[in-house]
């Protein structure tokens, strides 16, 4: 799954052939959680804007159709279940990140693990959202596909977000894009990823620091 993820590295520049529109991201952090406000991308009103939504809708935010959504989407089911599939088919997004993490479950213990490309680049995960016209602020909501991890991270864990080629992303945004394609997609494997210990204070959404990024915090924890 994909519960916790980091994009630093702000700007329009990876993604300025889809997109020159204002506002531009302006939130840099180390550790994004479920519940808080994330910069994406998306089709409206013809065009590919950057667009703040909710990763996730927690239960109860309000309980009418457009209620809760979570935050993980499986992609080889997201056509099929009624909660995602019309998002799937006409409501898609790119979720810019430089890495995410994963937390390895060791005996009685989780130890927190960042992942992310050679090289350090910004990526884009696959993201669908859902539209809330139910309340005054018409919050958005979006969730992350997630695939078979890579082999190379299976130690870790199962899943692993689906991270998309750059030659794919405005096929993924398109609305007219046919199914069929987009399930070709997300049937690619997943890329070799670089993944190492960190320390703990990930575990916390209050952090929110270079430090947690750090591949010897942890290793100074275990000294101990």
């Amino acid at each position: 799954m994909c519960g916790r993820y980091s994009w630093k590295k702000l700007g329009k520049k990876r993604f300025a052939k889809l997109t020159q529109n204002d506002p531009k991201p302006e939130h840099t952090s180390f550790n994004r959680a479920p519940g808080q406000v994330q910069p994406t991308l998306s089709a409206r009103n013809g065009a590919f804007e950057w667009k703040a939504m909710l990763w996730g809708r927690p239960q109860g935010r309000n309980k009418g159709r457009y209620g809760a959504f979570p935050i993980n989407a499986r992609s080889e089911t997201v056509g099929e279940k009624p909660t995602f599939r019309e998002s799937f088919e006409n409501r898609r997004c790119l979720v810019p990140a430089d890495g995410f993490y994963e937390w390895q479950i060791v005996e009685t213990e989780k130890y927190p693990h960042f992942i992310h490309l050679p090289d350090h680049p910004t990526f884009a995960m696959a993201g669908i959202w859902s539209r809330n016209p139910e309340t005054k602020e018409n919050e958005d909501a979006f969730a992350i596909l997630t695939q078979s991890a890579h082999p190379g991270l299976l130690h870790l864990h199962h899943r692993m977000p689906v991270i998309l080629d750059e030659s794919s992303w405005e096929e993924w945004l398109d609305p007219l894009s046919p199914v069929s394609n987009l399930r070709k997609t997300l049937d690619r494997p997943g890329p070799e990823m670089i993944a190492y210990q960190v320390g703990k204070r990930v575990n916390s959404t209050k952090n929110d620091d270079p430090d947690l990024q750090d591949p010897s915090a942890q290793r100074q924890d275990l000294l101990f």
